[in-house]
């Protein structure tokens, strides 16, 4: 039997955003966005980490309390996760440092790219920690106004 040649709708994504946080799992997140882009060469790869403030701050990278070192850190850190994304597709990627609530600015983010994709991780917090803390990535799949891949953390066994 003869199957025609499949063929890729008008709908590819063109723009896919990843966020990457500190946690073990951003690996993880990033090489599935990467996965993804690769599977569509004319995609755009957006990597986005957020420098965490305080939701009661409008801080911003100069603004006093924020230590150097730590930001400094953080910038090591994207630039890190970029550099592993350009290794492993060959799409365009870009990366983008903000300062902020993480689930505000990636939402902007998003918003501002007219992204068609986001990836992002969940650390799977449960009960109290879950209500103390909220779900980013609940959030996200909830507000974006575009698809969302959630990467689930890596269980053994």
């Amino acid at each position: 039997m003869h199957a025609e040649p499949l063929r890729n709708t008008d709908e590819d994504p063109r723009v896919v955003v990843c966020a990457v946080d500190t946690s073990n799992g951003a690996t993880r997140v990033l090489s599935m966005a990467a996965r993804l882009a690769r599977a569509f060469p004319e995609a755009a790869l957006h990597v986005v980490h957020v420098f965490r403030t305080s939701r009661f701050d409008r801080a911003h990278a100069a603004a006093p309390g924020i230590n150097p070192d730590a930001l400094a850190d953080a910038k090591d850190h994207l630039e890190f996760h970029v550099t592993s994304a350009r290794a492993q597709c060959r799409n365009a990627v870009t990366g983008h440092f903000l300062v902020g609530d993480p689930t505000h600015e990636v939402l902007r983010l998003v918003g501002e790219l007219h992204a068609n994709m986001l990836v992002v991780g969940t650390h799977d917090h449960a009960g109290f920690e879950r209500l103390l803390l909220g779900s980013a990535a609940e959030t996200l799949v909830r507000k974006a106004g575009c698809s969302v891949l959630v990467v689930r953390p890596h269980r053994a066994g």
